[in-house]
């Protein structure tokens, strides 16, 4: 399955925050690697959330979605957040 591409992932941002809210993530960014985002994790939630997230979201958009959880020794290009587009999708 392809990558999600940017325009999907601005496009159905909504639905990103909206899922992301259920599994523990949040404030997400674009990262430089296609279908890839960024997030950050609540305390307490573990990798399971974020690849049953990554599953769940790749299923709505029929395009695969990595995510990658910001932490310590982590290190990416963020090059966008898609905290201001909550409304569009």
């Amino acid at each position: 399955m392809r990558p999600a591409t940017e325009a999907v992932l601005r496009a159905n941002a909504a639905t990103i925050h909206e899922l992301g809210h259920r599994y523990g993530l949040h404030h997400f960014a674009l990262s430089a690697e296609p279908g890839e985002l960024i997030a950050s994790l609540d305390e307490g939630r573990s990798y399971f959330d974020v690849t049953a997230f990554e599953a769940d979201l790749t299923g709505i958009l029929g395009a695969a979605v990595e995510v990658v959880p910001r932490g310590p020794g982590m290190e990416f290009e963020e090059r966008e957040s898609l905290d201001d587009l909550r409304g569009v999708a």
